[in-house]
């Protein structure tokens, strides 16, 4: 079966972060109620890997979908296949929390400007 290069985006990634976990595959078949070679036929492109697929491996895998697809799509700039080190300090929530925390700094603050500025404009219309 030939997989849309998205799929083997998520595949690559599930394979590297199954790796990182050091669990044998059919581990995670037993532990998902797999029948046997279904993870590895999911992985491998001789079935269709859906959403529902991944959101019940990552668990496994203790990622959250948030993780998994920022690393996915380049939301942090770190690669988890690049080093041990740097899938732990991502997988850690560290980095990925600071870039959180920074997006949501900026836009509070776009936001508190917002309301400052209609303040100002309600109270000069209010003079007029």
């Amino acid at each position: 079966m030939s997989k849309h290069p998205e799929e083997r985006r998520i595949a690559g990634l599930l394979r590297e972060l199954i790796v990182q976990s050091g669990a044998p595959l059919e581990t995670l078949e037993k532990r998902l109620g797999w029948e046997p070679e279904r993870l590895s036929s999911l992985l491998d492109g001789r079935l269709r890997l859906g959403v529902e697929d991944v959101l019940e491996i990552l668990p496994l895998l203790e990622t959250t979908p948030t993780e998994f697809f920022a690393w996915l799509y380049g939301f942090d700039s770190k690669d988890p296949a690049g080093s041990e080190g740097e899938l732990a300090a991502v997988a850690g929530g560290s980095t990925l929390q600071k870039s959180l925390d920074r997006r949501f700094d900026q836009s509070l603050r776009v936001v508190k400007s917002a309301v400052a500025r209609r303040r100002t404009w309600k109270e000069d219309r209010k003079k007029v």
